[in-house]
């Protein structure tokens, strides 16, 4: 019988050499393949932060770009331009989580099978101490997949890539097309000029919020409309060209013909100007834009033309009433059917011949706010052929605002209804508009003023 001590002792040497080959030999050839197979699943052997240079050759044409130290893409072959960051950091995206499912094994001997003889695209992509070259072939089975041949270990692989982030891209593509870069929050003044006529708006503190308020300075002073404001601003950053026209005479001979609308625009921000130059002729579907005597013609979307178009109106608070709700002392209400006048006593509104009667606040003061805000739909020159039956000899209703020195201060004078439209003058603005007709709806009765049923909502 074998002696137990013995037994124990040669159990032990058992497991502490299959302890050191798991430590010495086991683990380590796992933790390698492990880490050979995680590299050979990615299609960049490198971050992508790190590339310099991206020579994109296609049958067509070869693009050269580079980047400099403070991150900016320059287009450097066949033209030297700007290049657009965004469409750039897409396909290196794209690249970055691009994945390799499986190695072709007949990859090499069977290139046109792949879409690979010739390949649709060569990337080669240059880092500081490293080049990675690559030919896009044909998509895969799956989507999204695409082949590709990698270099220079000469192998064809089956990726995860899109084809769609890679087809069809051509200069146009990677030229910048932002033509105004600017932050909307430190916008300081908007100049927008057309002929000999140069509308200017300045920016202005919020009275009673952070949200701020612009005013008009040029060619008339008073209130912008901050929304038409705001909403141009954001369309002028987010303006991108769709086509570039960099021959000199082909740009003179566009902006040589008659045009039917031109402005130029500066963008005050800060201490820096921005400048762009838009133009529209004959074909009411195309525009075109400038930015500098030396920058290509931008062929840009038309829309961006008509608030310009459209002149002061546009930009201008079109709130007829000319008065906000907080400086209002008394309301005078005239109908056909009523008339009465609303005094403002510490914040609640009585009826001038009955103060005593409870009146429903909420009901007033909706009514109010309808009133004060009111805007002008629609400008009618006094030669328009629509503004002389404008019933607003025998109006429909007027409305008088006086302020805490007894001035009158806001006016809205309502005259015919007209297809959902109705005919107005307001204090705040001189001429004839009309303004949508629900507020002829909106006027309460004094019975309907008081706390009873049927109130207006």
């Amino acid at each position: 019988m074998m002696n137990p001590v013995r037994v124990t002792l040669i159990l032990a040497l058992i497991v502490l050499g299959l302890g050191g080959y798991i430590l010495l030999v086991d683990i380590p050839e796992t933790r390698q393949l492990e880490k050979q197979e995680s590299q050979e699943r990615q299609l960049l052997p490198f971050d992508d932060r790190a590339i310099t240079h991206i020579t994109w050759a296609s049958p067509t044409e070869t693009i050269r770009l580079k980047r400099d130290d403070q991150w900016r893409w320059e287009i450097i072959e066949p033209m030297r331009s700007p290049a657009d960051a965004r469409e750039i950091r897409r396909i290196l995206r794209a690249l970055t989580i691009g994945k390799i499912k499986r190695h072709i094994e007949d990859g090499l001997t069977n290139l046109s099978a792949y879409g690979l003889e010739p390949p649709h695209l060569t990337l080669t992509l240059t880092t500081p101490t490293d080049t990675q070259e690559m030919a896009l072939g044909d998509a895969g089975p799956f989507a999204p997949s695409l082949y590709v041949q990698t270099k220079p270990d000469n192998q064809v692989v089956l990726t995860t890539l899109d084809v769609m982030t890679f087809a069809q891209k051509s200069l146009t593509n990677f030229r910048l097309k932002d033509l105004m870069l600017f932050d909307r929050d430190r916008v300081l003044e908007l100049h927008i000029q057309q002929g000999s006529n140069t509308l200017i708006m300045t920016r202005v503190a919020g009275a009673h919020s952070l949200t701020p308020n612009w005013i008009l300075k040029s060619p008339v002073k008073g209130p912008a409309d901050k929304t038409a404001v705001g909403t141009f601003l954001m369309d002028l950053g987010s303006l991108a060209a769709t086509g570039f026209i960099d021959g000199e005479e082909e740009k003179k001979r566009i902006l040589e013909q008659p045009s039917r609308a031109q402005a130029s625009i500066q963008v005050i921000e800060g201490s820096r100007t921005h400048h762009l130059e838009l133009y529209q002729f004959g074909d009411t579907e195309k525009a075109y834009a400038v930015t500098s005597a030396t920058s290509p013609l931008h062929e840009i979307p038309p829309g961006i033309l008509k608030p310009v178009t459209q002149g002061i109106f546009h930009f201008q608070d079109k709130r007829l009433f000319g008065m906000e709700m907080n400086d209002l002392a008394m309301l005078m209400v005239q109908t056909p059917a009523e008339h009465y006048v609303l005094i403002n006593q510490h914040d609640e509104w009585v009826l001038e011949d009955n103060p005593s009667v409870e009146l429903d606040q909420q009901v007033v003061k909706l009514f109010i706010s309808r009133v004060v805000d009111v805007p002008a739909e629609i400008f009618h020159p006094d030669s328009s052929p629509t503004s002389k039956d404008n019933g607003l000899a025998s109006p429909t209703a007027t409305i008088l605002g006086r302020n805490r020195n007894g001035q009158e201060a806001g006016r809205l004078t309502l005259g015919k209804r007209e297809k959902g439209l109705v005919f107005a003058k307001g204090a705040s603005l001189p001429g004839l508009y009309q303004v949508r007709s629900t507020i002829l709806d909106q006027i309460p009765t004094k019975a309907q003023l008081t706390n009873q049923p049927g109130s207006v909502r």
